[in-house]
C-alpha cells in the first residue's frame, strides 16, 4: 500500500517568489510587521513608516549577496503578518507591545535592565541632602536629578569621597529635624552642621552648587579654592594638613572626569557606540551632560540583525519603562525610520529629542571613541566567554550531561518556620548571573516548614511556564538526595524533561553554610546512588557554588522583603483613618514599602486624599526606626 505523499518541500527560491508576492500586497502607510519562522512562532517585530517599502529592503539583493538582513530573511523568515496603524507613533507603540507578547527570538533583549542610579535634590527642603533615586520621577522645579550613574558602588564611593571635600548633610529629613547640637560628622569636619544654625542657606546652596558641579564633571572651581589652601598650609609648613588637601584635590579630578576624557561641547547626549564579531556585538554608551563624561554602560547582545535594525532596536529598548532621554542620541549608522524614532522619544521626553549618526567633527568623534571602547569590551567578553566555555565543556563532561550548560538555573527555599515560605530562582548564561530572569515565589500550598513540598510547587509553576520561559541547559535545587528526588517529581508529573541535579555542602557552621576540613562538594544526579564528589578549588566547583550562593542569598533578601513588607502594611493597618484605598495609593506613589518609610511628611501630603495631619500620623508610624 502506497504513503501518501505529503506536502512539497518549498524551496528557499520559492519561498522568496511566494512572500516577495506578499509583499506586493502590503499596504503603504505606517505599521508593525511580523516574520514568523517554519514552526509558526514570531520570529521577529518591526515597525515602518511605510510597511511595503520597509519589508521589500529585506528581499533586496545583488549577486553574492551577503548582507545580514538578507541572510536572516532567508533563514528564518517564512511567513509575513503585518498590522497597520493610524499614525508612525502608533507604530512604535504597538511593536512594543507585540514584542513584549511574543518575545520574538530577534528582537534586540536587554538582560542587564536595572535603572540607573540619579542623583536627587530636593529643594524644597532649605538644606536639602544629595539623596539617591531609581527613576527620576516626581519632577518639579524644585525637584532636579543628576546622573544617569551606572555604576551603583562607583556613585556611592564618589559620594562618600565628596563628604570629605564639600561637607553637606547626608542626615535623613527626620533626623535633621530632631536635631538639637551638632553632630559627630560635624566634629569630623563632613557636615557643615544646618541643622543647628552653623551656616546660612545662602552659603550651604553654593556649597550644593559645587558639589551638583563636580558630580557633573566641572570641578575647576573646587579644586582653584583647594589649590589655594594647600599653598597656604605648604607656606605655613602644616605638611601634613598640605597633603591631605592634595589628596582630596585628586579625588576631585577623579570623581569629575574619567581619565582620558576631555570635556565637549556635547550638553545633554548619550553616545552609542558598536562593534561586532560575528553574531555577537557589543553596544557601549557615553552618557555626556554639561558637556563631560559623567557615566559609561555597556551590553554585549547575541543577534543575526543588520547593525541599522540592532542599533534602532537597541534604542527603543535601552529608552524604555521610563528612563530618561537625552536631547541628543548619537549613533555609528541611522536605523530605519529615525525620524520617528526621534519623534517617538521625544514625545516620551516631553520635549525635542535628536537621533542621528554624524559623519564628521566632534560629535563624530565621540561616537568612534564609543565604539572603540566597545571593541575592548567586545575583546574581554569574547576571552571571557572563551574560558567560561572551557568550564562548561568541563562541567557538562564531570556530570555527563546531554549538551553544555549555556543557561543554568538555581532554586532555594528560604523560611523561618514562623512566617511564609519564600523560594528564589536566579539564572547563569554563560557562567554568569543573568538577574533579569531572577524570580522568587511566595509558596502559596503550605503553612508550615516542608522544603520538599516547597520546592515541588515551586518546580511545578516553573514547569508550567516552560512554552514562554524555555527550560534551562541545567535545573539546579539547593539541597540533597530529598530535593533532587522532589525536582524529579515535578518534572515527572509536568511531563518535561530536564537535566536535574541537587548541590549539598559538606558542613553547617551557624547560620553560613562552609565546607569542613577535607569535606568536598557533593552534586547528586539522577540514576546515581552516590554523590559526585567536586575536587576543592576546581572552576567547577567555583561555578555551582556561586549559583548556589546567589540563589541563597536571593530567597534570603526576598524572604526579609516580605516580612518587611507584611510588618508596613500591619502597621499602616493600626492608623485611624488610612483604609484599603488609601494604603494602595500610598504604596503605588512611592513604588512600594521601602520608598513609603523613607519618605518626607511633604511628600506623603502629596498623596490624594491625606493632608498634613494626616503625613504626620502615616511618618511617625512607617519611617525608618519608626
Amino acid at each position: 500500500m502506497d504513503t501518501p505523499a505529503g506536502p512539497p518541500v518549498e524551496t528557499r527560491e520559492e519561498r522568496r517568489e511566494r512572500l516577495l508576492g506578499v509583499i506586493a500586497r502590503l499596504p503603504e502607510g505606517p505599521g508593525v510587521y511580523l516574520f514568523r519562522n517554519d514552526q509558526g512562532a514570531v520570529a521577529y517585530v518591526g515597525k515602518a513608516r511605510n510597511l511595503r517599502e520597509r519589508v521589500r529592503s529585506y528581499f533586496q539583493r545583488s549577486q553574492g549577496d551577503t548582507r545580514r538582513a538578507v541572510i536572516f530573511v532567508e533563514r528564518y523568515v517564512h511567513t509575513i503578518e503585518f498590522v497597520t496603524t493610524a499614525s508612525e507613533p502608533d507604530a512604535f507603540v504597538l511593536e512594543n507591545k507585540l514584542v513584549k507578547r511574543w518575545k520574538p527570538a530577534y528582537n534586540v533583549k536587554l538582560r542587564d535592565d536595572k535603572d540607573f542610579l540619579y542623583v536627587r535634590v530636593d529643594r524644597r527642603h532649605p538644606f536639602p541632602a544629595l539623596g539617591l533615586a531609581r527613576r527620576p520621577r516626581g519632577r518639579r522645579r524644585d525637584i532636579s536629578f543628576h546622573g544617569p550613574f551606572a555604576s551603583a558602588g562607583s556613585l556611592r564611593h564618589a559620594l562618600r569621597l565628596l563628604g570629605g571635600i564639600i561637607p553637606l548633610r547626608d542626615c535623613s529629613d527626620r533626623e535633621f529635624a530632631a536635631r538639637t547640637r551638632p553632630c559627630l560628622k560635624h566634629d569630623m569636619g563632613r557636615c557643615v552642621a544646618p541643622c543647628v544654625g552653623l551656616v546660612t542657606r545662602e552659603d550651604y546652596a553654593a556649597l550644593l552648587d559645587q558639589a551638583l558641579d563636580v558630580l557633573s564633571g566641572r570641578c575647576e572651581e573646587a579644586v582653584e579654592g583647594l589649590q589655594g589652601r594647600m599653598a597656604a598650609e605648604a607656606e605655613a609648613q602644616h605638611y601634613e594638613r598640605a597633603a591631605r588637601l592634595r589628596d582630596q584635590i585628586q579625588a576631585l579630578r577623579a570623581i569629575a572626569a574619567p581619565p582620558g576624557v576631555e570635556n565637549t561641547s556635547l550638553p545633554d547626549a548619550d553616545v552609542i557606540g558598536l562593534y561586532r564579531a560575528g553574531e555577537l556585538a557589543q553596544l557601549t554608551v557615553l552618557f555626556f551632560r554639561g558637556g563631560a563624561l559623567v557615566s559609561t554602560a555597556g551590553h554585549a547582545l547575541e543577534s543575526e540583525l543588520p547593525d541599522d535594525e540592532l542599533l534602532g532596536g537597541f534604542v527603543q529598548e535601552f529608552y524604555a519603562e521610563g528612563r530618561p532621554v537625552p536631547r541628543e542620541i548619537l549613533l555609528p549608522v541611522e536605523p530605519p525610520d529615525v525620524e520617528g524614532l526621534a519623534a517617538f522619544l521625544g514625545e516620551r521626553r516631553g520635549g525635542g529629542t535628536s537621533v542621528s549618526a554624524p559623519q564628521r567633527g566632534e560629535r563624530r568623534a565621540a561616537v568612534e571613541l564609543a565604539s572603540r571602547n566597545a571593541e575592548h569590551a567586545l575583546a574581554l567578553e569574547i576571552e571571557q566567554r572563551g574560558h567560561q566555555r572551557r568550564l562548561l565543556e568541563s562541567l557538562a563532561e564531570r556530570l555527563g550531561l546531554p549538551t553544555l550548560p549555556e543557561t543554568i538555573e538555581c532554586y532555594d527555599v528560604s523560611h523561618t518556620g514562623r512566617g511564609g515560605i519564600v523560594a528564589s530562582r536566579v539564572v547563569f548564561r554563560h557562567g554568569e548571573p543573568d538577574k533579569s530572569r531572577y524570580r522568587t515565589y511566595r509558596i502559596k500550598t503550605l503553612t508550615g516548614p516542608d522544603d520538599y513540598g516547597a520546592m515541588r510547587e515551586v518546580l511545578k509553576r516553573r514547569f508550567a511556564r516552560a512554552a514562554e520561559d524555555p527550560l534551562p541547559d541545567l535545573l539546579v535545587v539547593d539541597g540533597g538526595a530529598g530535593q533532587l528526588s522532589s525536582a524529579q517529581q515535578a518534572s515527572a508529573d509536568a511531563g518535561v524533561a530536564v537535566p536535574l541535579a541537587a548541590l549539598a555542602k559538606g558542613g553547617r557552621r551557624g547560620r553560613a553554610l562552609t565546607l569542613a576540613e577535607g569535606e568536598r562538594e557533593r552534586v547528586f544526579l539522577p540514576g546515581r546512588k552516590e554523590p559526585e564528589e567536586l575536587d576543592r578549588g576546581s572552576p567547577e566547583e567555583y561555578l555551582l557554588q556561586r549559583l548556589r550562593d546567589e540563589a541563597h542569598r536571593f530567597a534570603i533578601g526576598a524572604h526579609r522583603k516580605a516580612r518587611s513588607k507584611e510588618a508596613l502594611h500591619s502597621r499602616l493597618e493600626d492608623i485611624p483613618g488610612v483604609g484599603p484605598v488609601l494604603r494602595r495609593r500610598l504604596l503605588t506613589a512611592f513604588g512600594g514599602t521601602q520608598g513609603l518609610a523613607r519618605a518626607s511628611v511633604e511628600e506623603i501630603a502629596e498623596v490624594k486624599g491625606i493632608g498634613p495631619d494626616l503625613a504626620r500620623a502615616i511618618r511617625d508610624h512607617v519611617g525608618v526606626g519608626g
